[in-house]
């Protein structure tokens, strides 16, 4: 008895060390419900490495201020980034989702603020965000001049990020997000009747409020503007915070503001999550372990909820560390800035079916010297 104690005992040890949900059938993700959203350079050797850790999905910022920093680029707009990203990933078989953002100062001053407060202001932002589209979507001419690639349009366009506070929109507004979001779903639509149009995502809980708005005000009030729902497919939430498990009050907020805006059907993406594996100099970080540890609750909650919460998919933030990005930020990765593996490598790996093997593990002094 006491051996057969013994025995049940390393089994549950064991056990418990794979993800919760990972080998179930009835909880284990759809292919492509987890996604990539990396920061700073991916090269080719990233994105080989994406593949085999079983990603399916990039998402990737469309930079207005950086494809067109002046006047003049409004004829030769500078998509050599883009390209060579768009490239990559197509040749490992990844689709790209971008998140389109970042008014230039040639069309306004106030960089970061949305670009409705003019008719000479909208009109640009279409005119880009049609170049945009008719350059990678399903008839897109990137897709002509690369015909060696397997074709992979871009169809999943979020507009903006993080619209409810201040680093990305100076003064939250939602009646003046509402106007973006109408011109730019009527034109996405109309280019591309199958493209999916989402939200940008919503900082769930963010601090300073106000100026910041809370995600669910912010999405109450949008609702508020007759039809709106019409212009979009999708509402993304980043739901930062210090513990896995208070992710449920930031979407239940966000699906009951939805049900009541008449939009129940409508998916609810994450298309950021992540916490940092430094040492707790915010509430996002969580030390290497604890990174792991939240990722895996993380994604049980949302694998076993997505039918009920109609979650769309999730992209965890971020591919690499990074340093001199956010606080949090420059901790995020899945692999330290060496491309070295760190515990929550191993755990995004058994959620996607992945091979974890791919590169080294992070020693215990490489992960102390991650930013």
């Amino acid at each position: 008895m006491r051996r057969l104690a013994i025995v049940l005992f390393l089994t549950a040890a064991l056990v418990a060390l794979v993800p919760a949900t990972a080998g179930s059938l009835s909880f284990a993700p759809p292919p492509g419900f987890i996604g990539i959203s990396p920061q700073g350079v991916t090269d080719t050797t990233d994105y080989e490495l994406m593949r085999e850790a079983g990603i399916q999905t990039v998402r990737m910022p469309l930079n207005w201020a950086g494809t067109e920093p002046d006047y003049a680029d409004r004829r030769r707009p500078d998509w050599s980034w883009l390209d060579e990203q768009v490239g990559l990933a197509a040749a490992n078989g990844l689709t790209v989702y971008f998140f389109v953002w970042g008014t230039p100062d040639w069309i306004s001053p106030r960089m970061g603020a949305e670009p409705v407060a003019s008719a000479r202001q909208r009109r640009e932002w279409l005119r880009f965000l049609r170049m945009a589209a008719l350059r990678y979507g399903p008839r897109g001419s990137f897709w002509r001049e690369h015909a060696e690639l397997p074709r992979l349009p871009v169809r999943q366009w979020e507009i903006w990020n993080e619209e409810n506070i201040v680093t990305f929109s100076r003064q939250p507004d939602p009646a003046r997000f509402a106007k973006l979001v109408r011109i730019s779903g009527r034109l996405l639509h109309r280019i591309d009747p199958g493209s999916t149009v989402i939200l940008g995502g919503l900082f769930g809980r963010p601090l300073q409020v106000p100026p910041n708005i809370q995600s669910d005000v912010f999405l109450a009030e949008l609702y508020e503007v007759p039809g709106i729902e019409r212009y979009f497919d999708g509402v993304a939430l980043h739901p930062y915070v210090a513990d896995a498990g208070t992710m449920l009050g930031q979407i239940e907020d966000l699906r009951r503001v939805m049900e009541l805006g008449g939009d129940s059907a409508t998916p609810l993406y994450m298309t950021e999550l992540g916490w940092g594996s430094a040492g707790f100099e915010s509430r996002w970080e969580r030390g290497p372990r604890g990174q792991a540890r939240e990722l895996d609750r993380a994604f049980a909650m949302l694998t076993e909820n997505r039918g009920r919460w109609r979650i769309g998919g999730v992209w965890w933030f971020s591919w690499t560390d990074a340093a001199g990005s956010c606080q949090f930020c420059d901790s995020a990765g899945l692999l330290t800035a060496d491309r070295e593996a760190k515990p929550s490598w191993y755990r995004f790996n058994a959620w996607t079916g992945g091979d974890a093997r791919t590169v080294p593990r992070a020693s215990a002094a490489a992960l102390r010297r991650s930013p």
